[in-house]
């Protein structure tokens, strides 16, 4: 919900914060209003977690061996 309210409608850390404490939303420890820099910590920990997930590796393999040895 942050991050939609961030990215598409534009709005401002602060806003977020009244829109949530409207919506019900509280903090998980003290069930205080979400403030500001609350709303800044979740959203900038989601990029980041946005971020690792999407990111993506390339995978080079070079002088392979292969040998089989059969027993009797």
């Amino acid at each position: 919900m942050v991050k939609f309210l961030k990215e598409q409608k534009g709005l401002g850390y602060r806003r977020i914060s009244h829109i949530l404490f409207t919506k019900g939303y509280r903090t998980v420890r003290s069930k205080k209003p979400i403030m500001n820099n609350y709303v800044y910590s979740i959203y900038s920990k989601g990029k980041i977690r946005e971020n690792r997930i999407e990111r993506s590796f390339e995978s080079t393999l070079t002088d392979l061996n292969c040998t089989i040895q059969y027993s009797n």
